[in-house]
């Protein structure tokens, strides 16, 4: 009898259950493993056997929450199957989870551009893979919730500058959905500005730094910490987020009053946090949100500029 991973061990979901996660790989032996690590860790598992087949496994069932990909497949591979999904709306916010033995640095830096969430070599260590589901789940959810956050972009071109202020994780994603409409494409940029308001909540003003946003994330209590935390604020204190059109794009800058972190470890590739917890979204909104994105010396402020892509013409 195959023994059952306890969910703890890898931070899984409590509602583990009602996730839907698809796996796909040419390979039937990798394929019946992932399935079978999925369903250990309480996950409703589904399988495809190439890219082109997750796309149709993807239309078919919406309640998908999750993609696990090998990169290596013949016909339609792992990087061009996450270029499609990108291309529907109604798959682009879906996180992929590459489980693949292609992990070089330049292997990783051309999935994270072309949206992979995680990277994991296979074959998968079962409790990294709990903690890698979790998270990504995490992800699926708070893309609900920034989804839920749009609003009609009307009236946002005609804007020229305009400042917010926000203290509380649900301000920053709320805020998040509304900033994104002064962007040239706001489906492009909207995971990234979440990110830099997010680590202004967490960081800057809670001071909830890496390897305790880490541990509190494997005891499942961090998002009851962050609340605890911001509620504890002094009156008056808080984050700001400024925008303004120039003429080579729009600028986000966002300032917290904290004391910084040190910015330049996550801003390129490090392999030794590929298959960590947290700890990619300054990296995810560097390489696919913003052309441009630069902080300060100390780290507690930030500016990401997205510039408005050319249109082709023949």
């Amino acid at each position: 009898m195959t023994e059952a991973i306890d969910p703890r061990d890898g931070a899984s979901p409590a509602a583990a259950g009602d996730v839907t996660v698809l796996a796909v790989d040419d390979n039937a032996t990798a394929r019946l493993m992932m399935k079978s690590l999925a369903s250990r860790l309480g996950y409703r598992p589904l399988e495809a056997s190439d890219g082109a087949e997750a796309l149709r496994m993807l239309g078919a069932h919406p309640e998908i929450r999750v993609v696990l990909l090998d990169r290596d497949m013949p016909g339609m591979d792992g990087i061009r199957t996450v270029g499609e999904m990108k291309k529907t709306a109604r798959f682009s916010r879906i996180p992929v989870v590459m489980v693949t033995g292609a992990n070089t640095p330049e292997e990783v830096r051309e999935g994270i551009e072309a949206g992979v969430f995680y990277y994991l070599e296979k074959p998968p260590d079962p409790r990294l893979l709990a903690s890698v589901l979790s998270s990504a789940l995490r992800q699926s959810q708070q893309a609900a919730a920034l989804q839920d956050a749009r609003v009609s972009t009307t009236g946002f071109d005609l804007t020229d500058a305009v400042r917010f202020r926000f203290r509380t994780p649900k301000e920053a994603v709320a805020l998040a959905g509304f900033v994104a409409n002064y962007f040239p494409d706001p489906e492009r940029t909207l995971d990234g500005i979440a990110a830099l308001l997010s680590n202004a909540v967490e960081h800057g003003l809670c001071r909830i730094g890496y390897e305790a946003k880490g541990a509190l994330l494997a005891q499942g209590n961090f998002a009851a910490e962050l609340e605890q935390r911001a509620a504890r604020l002094p009156k008056g204190q808080h984050a700001t987020a400024a925008v303004m059109r120039r003429p080579d794009g729009v600028l986000l800058a966002v300032t917290d009053p904290g004391p910084g972190f040190n910015w330049r470890d996550y801003m390129q590739i490090d392999m030794s946090r590929s298959a960590a917890s947290h700890g990619r979204g300054i990296l995810r909104a560097r390489a696919t949100a913003f052309d441009e994105l630069k902080f300060n010396e100390s780290g507690n402020q930030v500016a990401g500029l997205a510039r408005p892509r050319e249109e082709f013409e023949w």
